[in-house]
């Protein structure tokens, strides 16, 4: 290796071995902020708004082939009207795809979580996969049919996890 000029060593300069070294600068470790079951059920609870609405606005266009009505001469206080088959379909692609894409975005949340601050990472808190946000959205109809058991236990693990969130191998976490 080439020099290009002149190298200029000042007369105060000091010698190498008593130059004091760096000291390493200690780490702290910031705990994550997991989300608190509350939280996530209110976030919950926005996005099912925001789903009812783009559902209602689809049904209303296509109602007998997506809805079934009870008979207003016979019907109960009690009843409601139910989806069909094709609607339960429909409804599960919608859900499917609104989670999946929002939790994989940049905003790493859904309308809802983002709302209450709230975001969705792996376990090394990165960017979750379109295949990890899946199995967490197959992982909730499982937490849904155990009588939302799954969702409970949020509550109860030291990382606020809930089934579904166990079985992708991912985090919640709230924003600071």
């Amino acid at each position: 290796m080439a020099q290009i000029g002149p190298v200029y060593v000042p007369q105060n300069a000091q010698p190498p071995e008593t130059i004091p070294a760096i000291p390493v600068a200690s780490v702290a470790l910031v705990r994550p902020a997991y989300a608190g079951f509350w939280l996530r059920a209110f976030a919950f609870a926005v996005d099912t708004f925001i789903l009812s609405f783009f559902f209602a606005i689809i049904a209303s266009a296509y109602p007998t082939q997506l809805i079934i009505f009870p008979d207003p001469k016979t019907q109960t206080l009690f009843e409601f009207p139910r989806l069909t088959f094709p609607g339960f379909l429909l409804l599960f692609v919608v859900m499917w795809a609104y989670y999946a894409i929002f939790e994989t975005s940049s905003w790493q949340a859904t309308p809802g979580k983002r709302l209450f601050r709230l975001y969705v990472t792996d376990l090394a808190g990165g960017k979750i996969t379109f295949r990890r946000s899946s199995i967490r959205y197959f992982g909730r109809k499982i937490s849904e049919i155990t009588f939302l058991v799954g969702y409970i236990i949020a509550g109860f693990t030291e990382k606020k996890q809930a089934l579904h969130d166990i079985l992708a191998g991912c985090l919640v976490l709230r924003r600071r």
